[in-house]
């Protein structure tokens, strides 16, 4: 890197983990200019995202990454050494709808940002990818950094293809790249569709959360800031063509997670009347595990946020944004799956 200020494109920093990354990124000590670039979809937070500019040198840009002219332009406005690529469409019941946006923006996104990464001399990309690249683990042990993968969604599969992508560009051409593969993040600021906000937002409102099938299905979680660092560790100190596995504790069943996160919200009512059988996801992978072993050796890097603790955290910070639930609730389609008006969340809307 320079000698003066490096510059770090973060593409989806207005996303949930995105703006925890960018929040890292110019809280510590080495000075960075961070530039954002975000297609501000349904699921982006820029007033949070804006917030951030008081913390150091921060560009925002609204834009697409699978359009080729803006990125390339970008490459050549800014000049970045480092690329952290979290832009994507992350929502497996969005991707059972309609898979188009998925091979859109992690696909052909990825490539479009690998090739004007080559041309411009990127010296770092970080491709943020998922544990569910390896498909379902029921019945086996925890997948291993670079074990094959197994994809079995539409989701998982674009994220298999765009992390394929970046691989052969670090063998064909020599990019200097890596590929972190997450559990299910959770924390302070996530868009209402996912798991924990949701489920928050329907008891909030008096309505049960849906529990797909029987429950069981398995996940391992991980709090947003513990995942952002994880990320920032292995864009410092990950060797080149690697793949880094971020997790926290043990894989615990769909239903076990959400009774844990009624207690932590402290709502009144009895959790076995807020909880309400739904039928179960198509295809849907019962276990996700990851073994992280090689990933902690090579980067050192550790996660600090205790189950309990994150959920008392997230469960406070919801209680003391009460607002937060507005904008999604203001889009006629997202307030009608809260209310549950498709029959399943993953039913194809009307």
């Amino acid at each position: 890197m320079s000698s003066g200020q490096p510059t770090w494109l973060v593409t989806g920093g207005a996303g949930f983990i995105g703006r925890a990354l960018v929040r890292q990124l110019l809280s510590q000590a080495a000075r960075r200019r961070v530039v954002v670039v975000d297609a501000m979809t349904y699921a982006a937070y820029p007033v949070a995202l804006a917030a951030l500019a008081e913390l150091g040198h921060l560009d925002v840009v609204e834009g697409d990454i699978a359009d080729s002219a803006l990125v390339e332009r970008l490459m050549d406005r800014f000049r970045p050494e480092v690329v952290l690529n979290l832009a994507a469409e992350s929502h497996v019941d969005r991707s059972l709808q309609d898979s188009t946006p998925f091979l859109r923006t992690n696909i052909i996104g990825t490539q479009v940002l690998l090739q004007a990464a080559l041309r411009q001399g990127v010296g770092r990309f970080v491709q943020v990818s998922t544990d569910e690249v390896y498909g379902d683990r029921e019945g086996l042990r925890a997948a291993r950094e670079g074990d094959a993968t197994r994809a079995s969604n539409p989701y998982s599969i674009s994220k298999t293809c765009a992390d394929s992508l970046l691989l052969a560009a670090v063998r064909s051409h020599g990019l200097d790249a890596v590929v972190t593969r997450g559990c299910n993040t959770y924390g302070p600021g996530q868009f209402p569709e996912k798991l924990l906000p949701l489920a928050a937002l329907r008891w909030s409102r008096g309505q049960p959360m849906w529990v797909y099938g029987d429950g069981q299905q398995e996940r391992t979680w991980i709090h947003v800031d513990d995942h952002a660092a994880g990320i920032l560790a292995a864009a410092v100190s990950g060797r080149s063509g690697g793949i880094y596995h971020l997790r926290h504790g043990a894989p615990r069943s769909n239903e076990q997670t959400l009774r844990d996160w009624h207690a932590a919200l402290g709502m009144a009512g009895a959790i076995d009347d807020l909880l309400q059988e739904s039928a179960d996801r198509p295809g849907h992978d019962r276990r996700y595990a990851l073994s992280d072993a090689k990933t902690r050796r090579e980067l050192g890097w550790r996660p600090t946020t205790p189950w309990k603790r994150g959920l008392q955290v997230t469960a406070a910070w919801l209680h003391q944004h009460p607002a937060f639930w507005g904008s999604a609730l203001g889009r006629a389609d997202f307030a009608r799956y809260v209310e549950g008006q498709y029959g399943s969340p993953w039913s194809p809307s009307p």
